[in-house]
């Protein structure tokens, strides 16, 4: 009974070693491609699922790196482009230009009180100007201009705008 059953053991681990090892050192998809009888069987169809998916996420993949690449190319020479921007600093006005040859890219009221009215209301934007309800003490103007003889610009703050004054909150625990 004993050496009956070691057979028995035997010959489940060699079934099973057989069963393991289905498709030899072949790849699936050669597997699959042997026998056109193996084209319904489970592993085929998810392999080919599996390819078909590989085969449309390459496709996007490219696209996407083809998008990018063209968006660097662009960056790319933009930022060769001899390009000056400047921030103008205006007090007590309500409309904030930019000099001739420069663009309005930006446009903050960076100083106001309470008696004189709050914060203004931004009414108008345009590439040459900024527009506020009334009166405001202090305006911001971002200008660039673009190309090889850049214009002078007048009023000019070469440095960037303080940080607010206000102090750091403190942490709870």
């Amino acid at each position: 009974m004993r050496i009956a059953s070691i057979f028995a053991a035997a010959a489940l681990a060699l079934l099973a070693g057989a069963c393991a090892n289905r498709t030899g050192d072949m790849t699936i998809a050669q597997w699959c491609a042997a026998d056109p009888g193996r084209a319904n069987t489970d592993i085929c169809k998810q392999h080919a699922d599996t390819e078909e998916v590989r085969t449309t996420l390459s496709g996007r993949i490219a696209d996407v790196f083809g998008v990018a690449n063209r968006a660097q190319a662009t960056a790319d020479q933009a930022m060769a482009r001899e390009v000056r921007c400047v921030t103008r600093t205006l007090n007590r006005t309500r409309t904030g230009t930019c000099d001739p040859g420069y663009t309005l890219t930006g446009c903050t009221q960076t100083r106001y009180t309470a008696r004189a009215g709050g914060m203004a209301i931004l009414r108008s934007v345009n590439d040459t100007e900024c527009r506020f309800n009334g009166q405001v003490l202090e305006v911001q103007v971002r200008c660039c201009a673009m190309g090889p003889n850049l214009p002078p610009a007048t009023m000019v703050r070469d440095t960037a705008p303080p940080a607010p004054q206000t102090p750091q909150p403190t942490p709870t625990s």
